[in-house]
């Protein structure tokens, strides 16, 4: 139990630190996710935030299942100051 409390505090530490200070997602992974949103005509993605920040339609706080919406990022490279996207969900119950 200890161990997964300590494990769990790690990695939010650690995304906030990150998230602090100043990590984004490196310019070609915006234009793809661009792309991808138009493609698929995605509108609640904001991109005046950075995709890696968890805010303004980037993750769905609380999701009901089946309809998640998340883009999950490292953003460990280059002494903590850019990111990559590693996950994508999207989805929406009918």
């Amino acid at each position: 139990m200890f161990i997964r409390a300590f494990i769990a505090s790690l990695v939010a530490f650690t995304c906030f630190s990150t998230l602090v200070n100043g990590a984004t997602l490196v310019a070609d992974e915006v234009q793809t996710l661009r792309e991808i949103a138009n493609t698929l005509g995605k509108t609640n993605w904001d991109f005046d935030v950075d995709p890696c920040s968890g805010e303004s339609g980037w993750v769905t706080p609380n999701p009901v299942d089946g309809s998640e919406n998340s883009v999950k990022c490292n953003c460990t490279f280059n002494n903590n100051t850019s990111c990559h996207v590693i996950s994508i969900s999207m989805q929406e119950r009918f």
